[in-house]
């Protein structure tokens, strides 16, 4: 575990799901305040003193500058995950409309909104970005309605190493985390496109789907100081899925 100075504050999106709840576990752990912001409401007694929870519409610039300030008075903000994201199961068929706007405005649109607004909280050569991206932007063979969702996620790598790239005079680290098929409550779209944890598992070189806390460790890593050499990289957490 990467223990962070006394001070240091990450601000993770999405921190309510499945894999955004273990980053903020392990970065509190690890000595950060983490301040967690979420689309769905905080519910009471989940409260503790090292995580912050906001309910907050990461879509809307409002909202996401009041909680980028908030993280930005209580310390350094050193870290920011950018790990909220929505899939919608849409085939060619089915007509444009509001899905792939809204999939877009969450997945990319507002990973870009958060950075605007947290990169100016951030202190040089002390603080880097991890965006949580999906392994169904290399596959096609998973991805039967995904099509959509998985080039929002395309969308995410292409956005991280060109932000790398504007950052890096600055010190200012920029990576993603690609997740396989990782063990959370699925989501009715996210059992049409994989078939469900039976039906997909054996097709995972590893033969098992990954745990949240195995991305946390990735996302961890990569936010700390043994990964101060590296920028606009992506590390794939997929038991070798993409690979097979």
């Amino acid at each position: 575990m990467n223990i962070v100075e006394p001070g240091s504050v990450a601000l993770v999106t999405g921190g309510r799901g499945g894999i955004g709840h273990a980053i903020c576990n392990d970065l509190a752990r690890s000595g950060y305040h983490v301040v967690s912001i979420d689309l769905s409401p905080v519910v009471l007694g989940e409260e503790r003193a090292e995580i912050t929870q906001l309910q907050a519409d990461i879509t809307d610039d409002t909202e996401v500058s009041g909680a980028v300030s908030l993280a930005a008075a209580k310390g350094q903000l050193k870290a920011v995950v950018n790990c909220a994201g929505i899939l919608r199961n849409l085939l060619v068929d089915a007509a444009p409309g509001s899905d792939i706007s809204n999939m877009w405005e969450v997945n990319v649109a507002a990973m870009a909104r958060v950075c605007h607004f947290a990169v100016p909280h951030m202190p040089q050569r002390e603080a880097a970005i991890v965006n949580i991206g999906s392994v169904s932007c290399r596959l096609g063979r998973w991805s039967v309605g995904a099509s959509m969702y998985a080039a929002t996620k395309a969308g995410v790598e292409t956005y991280t190493r060109y932000l790398a790239c504007e950052l890096a005079p600055s010190g200012i680290r920029v990576n993603a985390v690609v997740p396989g098929l990782i063990s959370v409550p699925m989501s009715d779209a996210m059992k049409a496109v994989t078939g469900g944890e039976d039906a997909s598992a054996h097709l995972v070189p590893m033969k098992r789907y990954g745990t949240p806390e195995e991305i946390a460790d990735a996302v961890g890593f990569l936010l700390s100081d043994k990964a101060s050499y590296i920028t606009g990289t992506t590390l794939v957490v997929d038991g070798g899925v993409t690979i097979a």
